[in-house]
Order: structure tokens, then sequence, then C-alpha cells
């Protein structure tokens, strides 16, 4: 439960905002993540789970050398409550689970958290 809840602080989940709005450029059924706070920047998006952001299906540019600031959980399968984040490629490192529906629009000056890959989770 801490790493969960330093994912959740890490990211800003806790910190509502206006520019949640923002978030609606999220596909529904995915999970997408940006480089900078307030859902902005760049963003990459799944539908699926992806072992290596850098080569994977989709491959998400900037994941290499920048970390997550914002983050959308927009899944809506009824199998899956949550996406598990990690910090290494092949699912190595877990850093916690975002639940289904939750934003976290990160907080200003916050490094954010490096991440690689992720996959849905049955339960979080």
């Amino acid at each position: 439960m801490t790493v969960v809840a330093a994912t959740v602080a890490a990211l800003g989940l806790l910190a509502p905002s206006s520019a949640e709005a923002a978030a609606s450029d999220c596909p529904s059924g995915s999970l997408c993540v940006w480089d900078q706070i307030n859902y902005t920047g760049n963003r990459c998006s799944w539908s699926n789970a992806d072992s290596d952001w850098t080569s994977g299906t989709v491959t998400c540019s900037w994941a290499d050398d920048r970390n997550v600031k914002s983050v959308y959980n927009h899944g809506t399968s009824s199998s899956y409550e949550g996406v598990g984040l990690y910090s290494g490629a092949g699912y190595s490192g877990y850093l916690g689970c975002i639940g289904q529906g939750v934003k976290g629009p990160g907080v200003s000056g916050g490094p954010g958290l490096k991440v690689l890959s992720h996959k849905w989770l049955a339960s979080c």
C-alpha cells in the first residue's frame, strides 16, 4: 500500500486541478501519460499492455529520457481495476497501480516518475 501511496503522491493524484479538462484528449479505454504537468507536452497512449515503451508495439519516443508528469487511466473494461506502472521494461520495478478513472495532473516542480512499461491488472 505504501508503494501505491507514493506513486499517487509523485504524480499528484491527490491535487485536482482545473486543467483536468485537458485529459479529455485521452481516448476512452486507454492509459495516457504526458511528459508535462496538467496533461500538456508530449502524450503517449495505449489501449493494451506494453512491456517496453521504447521499443514495444506503441513507441513512446520521450520515455527513455523524460519522466511521466501527468497520467490518466481512462480504461473502461470491467475485467480490469487498474494499470500497474513499472520503472523498467519487462514489467520490472513495480511502482504502483493507477485505478480506473484516476487522473493525475502532476505537481508543479515535481520530478514525476520514470516509467517504461505497464499492464492492466484485475485488481490494484
